[in-house]
């Protein structure tokens, strides 16, 4: 290779990084529109904030706050034997008269039975002819009869109640029995009249 070619070589790569340079420098001035473009953005001409976003929004409401729970203090505890009046309570010369009252119900007693029936006496013979039952008493309603049949049989005497329609209404008979012996049921008697504190029962043939 002689001296020439050697120049030439050299002036094309100098040619070549020129070239390179300038193309760096003024391709991207090409691109962007140049220095003065209207497009490039500085600060001179930024533009201005569209009207949608300079709306002023309403105030959010603050959450409602509930108010705290009163406490009630417990009373304190009243000694014994002390007396509290009420506020609403009368004076002693009150002109209003006090309301009486009302007793309660007394429980249904045994009622008077005026039915057709013989007392029985004491036979006269050894010889056994009839049975014996022994009257208690009569009722006018049946749950009064039953009640004093429960505790006559609790006793462990033969108690039972019978039914009897009359002019009256319905009554009801609570007897004890039967019996075989005239003597025998006669204990019986005194003792469910002493036991029960009861008066009037009456023995009568079965």
């Amino acid at each position: 290779m002689n001296e020439e070619q050697n120049i030439n070589i050299k002036q094309r790569i100098i040619g070549a990084l020129v070239l390179v340079s300038l193309g760096i420098i003024i391709i991207p001035m090409l691109l962007n529109g140049g220095a003065t473009s209207k497009h490039s953005i500085s600060g001179n001409n930024i533009p201005e904030q569209p009207k949608k976003f300079k709306a002023v929004l309403p105030n959010v409401p603050q959450p409602m706050v509930m108010p705290a729970r009163k406490t009630v203090t417990a009373y304190p505890d009243r000694k014994q034997g002390t007396i509290v009046k009420p506020k609403d309570a009368m004076p002693k010369n009150s002109s209003v008269k006090k309301q009486v009252a009302a007793k309660p119900k007394s429980k249904s007693k045994p009622i008077v039975d005026k039915s057709n029936y013989k007392k029985a006496t004491k036979p006269t013979s050894t010889k056994i002819n009839t049975a014996y039952t022994l009257q208690i008493a009569s009722f006018s309603q049946k749950a009064n009869a039953e009640a004093l049949q429960k505790k006559l049989r609790k006793k462990n005497y033969k108690a039972y109640t019978e039914s009897i329609l009359t002019s009256k209404g319905r009554i009801y008979r609570l007897r004890v029995g039967p019996y075989l012996k005239f003597d025998q049921i006669t204990s019986i008697k005194i003792k469910i009249e002493k036991q029960f504190k009861l008066k009037n029962t009456i023995i009568i043939k079965y």
